[in-house]
């Protein structure tokens, strides 16, 4: 027990200093000193505990990623705090954020299996990629925290963390990145979901199951935001996003033209009694000929349509 008390590392006045690389005035104390700090980088010290950095009251940018932080505390009051990176911890819970003020959190690569108590009503960016998890359970955000942020966040990044849905994403409704590489989304249906998301300018979902289905990209290119500029770490050409556009525009008014011949109106109907079939969009109606029925307008030559629901088959 005693060697494990030597071990532990908190965060000291000397340690502050010593990363600034500055020197303190020698007149002035180096409490008044260290409260004027706006950035302090303590990464990589192997610190278990964020228990001294109340002191440095003005900060607006912490660095604590790379040590064995287990748990978020000190910085709840601190008025100015907007940027927090403890990426790559022993966190297993989060608690202790300063609400008012925080904009970007990164706690990617912890032990946390819940998002909650993010009550940071102007959070722009979350980063809570690659948490150890136990096998095959999925993140979880607390309705809360999703309450919060719905309308200010624009970057989430949740890679690699067993995710198999995307209902709670949809709720971010003014997200413009998302990363949701390396989870278990093997529904086609899902990745179309988030282009909902009319601000979306990069989607990531490279490594998850429903990126091998046949037409994976051609499908959310087609049914994608103006805005989404980058998909799966590729560029989106808008040349090529408008032809899918028009293609499955193309496509949708053949079926709806195919269906229409297949289940004919009274007024087709009375056509065909009087020789005619073939009937086309507005109504207007071909005469029948040897040659058997006229290619109606929208259908492509050889008969069935290759599109069913919005998308490519």
């Amino acid at each position: 027990m005693e060697a494990n008390q030597k071990d532990l590392r908190e965060i000291t006045e000397q340690m502050m200093i010593a990363c600034c690389n500055l020197r303190a005035p020698t007149n002035v104390p180096v409490s008044t000193f260290l409260k004027k700090l706006t950035h302090l980088n303590l990464n990589d010290k192997k610190l278990d505990s964020m228990s001294g950095i109340e002191v440095v009251a003005a900060l607006k940018n912490l660095y604590l990623y790379n040590n064995k932080i287990r748990k978020i505390e000190g910085i709840e009051s601190m008025k100015n705090l907007t940027h927090l990176y403890l990426e790559n911890n022993l966190i297993s819970s989060i608690s202790g954020l300063p609400a008012g003020c925080l904009r970007k959190l990164y706690l990617n690569e912890n032990d946390i299996e819940v998002v909650e108590n993010v009550e940071c009503i102007h959070l722009t960016e979350l980063h809570v990629a690659s948490q150890r998890l136990p096998p095959y359970q999925p993140l979880r955000f607390a309705p809360s925290v999703l309450d919060t942020i719905s309308s200010t966040l624009l970057v989430l990044n949740v890679a690699n963390n067993n995710l198999d849905s995307v209902v709670d994403v949809l709720r971010l409704e003014n997200l413009e990145k998302l990363n949701m590489a390396k989870n278990r989304i093997s529904n086609i249906d899902m990745c179309l979901a988030l282009m909902q998301l009319d601000n979306l300018k990069e989607l990531d979902l490279r490594g998850n199951p429903a990126t091998k289905m046949p037409k994976y990209m051609e499908n959310l290119i087609a049914n994608s935001p103006q805005f989404l500029g980058k998909l799966d770490g590729k560029e989106v050409v808008e040349n090529h996003r408008t032809m899918l556009k028009n293609l499955v525009a193309f496509k949708s008014r053949g079926l709806r033209s195919a269906q229409n011949y297949a289940h004919p109106s009274p007024q087709q109907e009375q056509y065909e009694d009087m020789g005619m079939m073939g009937t086309a969009t507005g109504g207007y109606a071909y005469p029948q000929t040897d040659e058997g029925p006229q290619e109606e307008w929208g259908t492509p030559a050889g008969g069935a349509i290759d599109y069913q629901d919005g998308g490519f088959r």
